[in-house]
């Protein structure tokens, strides 16, 4: 009692309203079930009877956010079991002689709003793999956790021990852990499958079989040209100068939706993985690479090794197009939907959104979510004077801008509409829901 425990909030105690400490304590152990291990500390206010959930990895040595007979709260904790079991896999041969194909990995900490992003993007692969002579021949979930989920029996997974444990709770970068993922997959025997390996997101969709112009040869790779990528990021350059000799400069991209010769990759995902190890402290190293240090390893990765990455943007990209940033499909194959578009009259008067952010649950919800389809994006009408959110320059919509949101939301629901309503292997969501 009147103690307030410290740890990452799994979730809001403003929404979790417990009649007592006891039946706090019990709502943090359901997120423990089955290995699950997504709550070890749990804070209860008996006056508004509000329960947080936390995660902090280690909270029997973790110092009190507060404490005293001032502090109305009464908080508990869970000495949770670290999970030090590797899978074991068969390893790959190490040849280099492999069919002509692509073959798809998704990298995924497994949590609630990463999972039903995969469902959709998993379904939408299916779709576009089974059109004649696409060369999509293998998909692969690469899940960096600590036990198994609910996706296991719905999508290709082969799991992998994260480096940061915290992440099977909660962490602020599980990105961090994709780069090691990797490097242990490309060590296994589904790495040779295909000759080419291509990195895409949980919030992409396929939207058609992509061109066979992605297969580069062996030392060139195709990548996406982020614009806030600096090719020579001054930090990077002082930390590693025998990297930037001569004026060479990294490729601003990153790893996804980059398409790659599986035997380039090898030498990458090792490079990769210790480069962001390297990254990863002191603090104002972190701070200094921002939330992009992932794709700055990876651009430094793909410097070091020598393979030479061929870039481009919309419309002219053959790999992404991001709506509405984007204005067109182009020559892409993939829609990424990070930019949450909102769309109003000519009068400011709201009409239409889609946000992944707040689809479902939200980012923090208990999840699985049965999935539902995106109510469609107004009709084109030039008189409505249709635009976007101010964040958009320019705003107004055109009617081939429109249609590039319009056909992200078609495709969403269609992959929608091919998927059980609860995850494969289950018969209610709340079974599910005992695998998270």
């Amino acid at each position: 009692e009147n103690t307030e425990l410290w740890g990452s909030v799994v979730k809001d105690g403003e929404i979790n309203v417990q009649q007592d400490a006891g039946a706090c304590c019990n709502s943090c152990a359901e997120l423990n079930v089955n290995g699950a291990n997504r709550c070890s500390v749990w804070v209860y206010n008996p006056t508004s009877k509000a329960c947080w959930l936390k995660y902090e990895e280690d909270p029997v040595n973790a110092k009190p956010a507060n404490e005293g007979p001032n502090v109305p709260w009464t908080s508990g904790y869970f000495d949770l079991p670290k999970n030090k079991l590797e899978p074991k896999y068969e390893p790959a041969t190490g040849k280099k002689d492999l069919p002509k194909c692509l073959h798809t990995i998704m990298t995924s900490s497994g949590n609630v709003y990463m999972n039903w992003q995969s469902r959709i993007m998993y379904s939408s692969y299916l779709r576009h793999a089974a059109e004649p002579g696409s060369i999509m021949k293998a998909f692969t979930r690469i899940l960096h956790k600590g036990h198994e989920d609910e996706l296991m029996h719905e999508i290709p997974t082969m799991r992998f021990n994260p480096v940061q444990t915290k992440c099977d709770g909660w962490c602020d970068y599980p990105v961090a852990d994709r780069s090691k993922a990797v490097a242990d997959w490309i060590l296994t025997a589904d790495s040779e499958r295909c000759s080419h390996v291509v990195m895409v997101e949980t919030d992409h969709i396929i939207v058609k079989t992509p061109s066979p112009k992605i297969l580069l040869p062996q030392g060139e790779a195709m990548g996406f040209k982020f614009g806030y990528m600096n090719p020579s990021q001054p930090t990077l350059k002082k930390l590693y100068p025998e990297y930037f000799k001569d004026g060479q400069k990294m490729p601003p991209t990153g790893n996804s939706p980059s398409v790659v010769n599986t035997v380039d990759l090898r030498t990458i995902a090792p490079l990769w993985w210790k480069f962001v190890n390297e990254t990863e402290t002191p603090e104002q190293l972190r701070k200094e690479l921002g939330w992009v240090r992932d794709m700055y390893a990876y651009d430094l990765a793909a410097l070091a090794s020598g393979v030479k990455h061929t870039l481009a943007e919309g419309p002219d990209s053959l790999l992404l197009a991001q709506p509405p940033a984007d204005h067109e499909l182009g020559n892409a194959y993939i829609l990424h939907y990070t930019w949450g578009p909102e769309i109003y009259d000519k009068d400011d008067k709201f009409v239409w959104k889609f946000d992944k952010r707040s689809y479902g649950e939200g980012q923090y919800g208990q999840g699985p979510y049965i999935l539902q389809e995106i109510p469609p994006p107004p009709e084109w009408d030039e008189s409505k004077g249709l635009q976007l959110q101010d964040f958009f320059r320019p705003r107004a919509l055109t009617e081939k801008r429109l249609g590039l949101i319009k056909m992200l939301i078609d495709e969403f629901n269609v992959a929608v509409r091919a998927l059980p309503k609860v995850p494969k292997g289950y018969n209610t969501i709340e079974e599910a829901r005992l695998y998270v």
